[in-house]
């Protein structure tokens, strides 16, 4: 491994100032574009809602059992296009940048094909996954609609890397927000049933979906192809795909992907146990993680202008930037969750009825809001760091990070804190005879939490998760020193 060069020996006052003001400005577009991104979620899901209690709990096992875990896997594939693309643009080396999206374009429809394929065994899975025939049908109608738009997300997310690694955010953040007031007269027509179409409920909402995603696919491509400087950025040049070419661009994706979906498994599984609660508890758990969703997205913002402003050190060769860019996103991403947390606290009950006017739902969803305060404050921070480590084409060592604390410890805290299994008398019939066991003195196990323990298993993992991944980063980039 190659040492960094660095350009400065110490962080004085100009050098923070420039890097923080320098992650400040590129986060904002990226914010507001992944804000976006959520505020789709929340005007599906509120609109459903409002529709029918029994839609939106389809809608919830749908997009958060499969739909979404193919999503965020399909983000990790393709993450190698913003690192490698931010690397090549801090190394002035713009060709290359262009050669990246045009590799990152048909790999990611490769990818969206695979999930495509997945999404039309929707309701199989649903019903592997121990959920009702009820639920399983109107979730698998659900993901068979939304299978078209994981293959057009894909398109979408390799353009916006592209532009992200250039520090060129704004487009997508105007492309999103036109996408934004299309959803909502999309979803009016079709969830409701306007304009000469049936009401369609969940169904509707999942077409509108789909067609933004289109949307957003074609107008980011036509962008790049047609306003971005071809000659700088070799849009036009011939791109030599030979899979030994490009083997770094899916390494970095294959690890970012397994890491993306490890995580997200990890919440699907969440759903999947507040399903066993009842619809109830997975409507509740759908509006309380759309809601968490919108803070969650503004601090991913952050996270993804760290990563880009650690790749464009590194490929500058120098550590010193890529700590501080680290320690940059950390503060400012805590200086925008102090007053959402803050919002999250204080006005639970006036959030959850803006989702629905069912009593008992806006009633359970409640608890779930006031104390997704600590989940933001530490599920962000370690998103923070995870992406600083990408950035810094750390590959592996946060994939092991992630399955600890959200696999090993996550998923059996969630089903010990939810639960409570009691003991009973078991009888067993073998040919020796009849064996009788009384279990009844064992003390029964799980602390019958409900839902709630579905919140408080992630705070522990993402502490836990938090605390790795920094470790992880600072020992990189302040002590060892090398390139990744």
């Amino acid at each position: 491994m190659a040492t960094i060069l660095t350009h400065h020996d110490k962080w004085d006052r100009n050098r923070i100032k420039r890097q923080f003001s320098q992650l400040v400005g590129l986060s904002i577009p990226i914010i507001i574009q992944r804000l976006g991104i959520m505020t789709l979620g929340i005007v599906d899901t509120a609109m459903v809602a409002r529709y029918s209690s029994t839609e939106v709990a389809y809608q919830g096992i749908a997009n958060s059992a499969i739909v979404s875990t193919l999503i965020v896997a399909t983000i990790g594939l393709l993450m190698g296009t913003m690192v490698l693309t931010a690397n090549a643009f801090g190394a002035e080396n713009y060709k290359e940048c262009g050669r990246i999206w045009r590799r990152s374009l048909p790999y990611g429809f490769a990818i969206g094909a695979i999930g495509f394929i997945v999404c039309m065994f929707g309701e199989t899975i649903l019903l592997a996954l121990g959920q009702t025939d009820d639920v399983a049908r109107g979730g698998g109608a659900i993901i068979r609609v939304l299978s078209v738009g994981i293959l057009m997300n894909c398109l979408v997310l390799s353009s916006t890397f592209f532009l992200e690694g250039i520090n060129k955010p704004l487009p997508g953040m105007i492309f999103m927000f036109i996408a934004n007031i299309l959803n909502v007269f999309l979803n009016w027509m079709f969830v409701y049933g306007h304009m000469g179409f049936d009401p369609m409920g969940a169904v509707g909402s999942a077409w509108a979906t789909t067609l933004i995603r289109s949307f957003l696919a074609i107008t980011l491509f036509l962008y790049i192809f047609f306003k971005l400087d071809r000659e700088k950025y070799g849009i036009l040049d011939k791109v030599d795909l030979k899979w030994s070419l490009w083997k770094k661009h899916r390494h970095i994706g294959y690890a970012a992907g397994f890491t993306n979906s490890i995580e997200h498994l990890g919440f699907a599984a969440l759903f999947v146990f507040a399903g066993y609660l009842g619809n109830i508890s997975l409507g509740a758990l759908t509006i309380a993680f759309t809601i968490f969703g919108v803070p969650f997205m503004i601090c991913y913002g952050v996270a993804g202008a760290t990563s880009v402003r650690v790749g464009i050190a590194l490929g500058r060769k120098d550590s010193h930037d890529m700590a501080l860019a680290g320690i940059c996103g950390l503060a400012f991403n805590g200086l925008i969750c102090l007053p959402m947390m803050f919002i999250l606290y204080f006005f639970p009950s006036n959030i959850a009825n803006m989702f629905s006017e069912d009593a008992v739902l806006v009633a359970a969803t409640i608890p779930l809001i006031a104390l997704s305060v600590w989940m933001l404050f530490f599920d962000t921070a370690q998103t923070v760091m995870g992406n600083a480590l990408r950035g810094a084409q750390d590959i592996w060592v946060p994939a092991i990070s992630y399955i600890i604390s959200f696999s090993i410890i996550m998923i059996p805290l969630a089903a010990f804190l939810t639960f409570r299994v009691t003991a009973e008398t078991v009888i067993i019939n073998s040919k020796l005879g009849t064996l009788t066991l009384d279990l009844s003195g064992i003390v029964p196990i799980g602390m019958d939490h409900g839902t709630i323990g579905l919140i408080e298993c992630i705070i522990v993992a993402s502490f836990l998760s938090f605390a790795l991944l920094s470790s992880r980063f600072f020992y990189l980039t302040r002590i060892k020193k090398t390139r990744l």
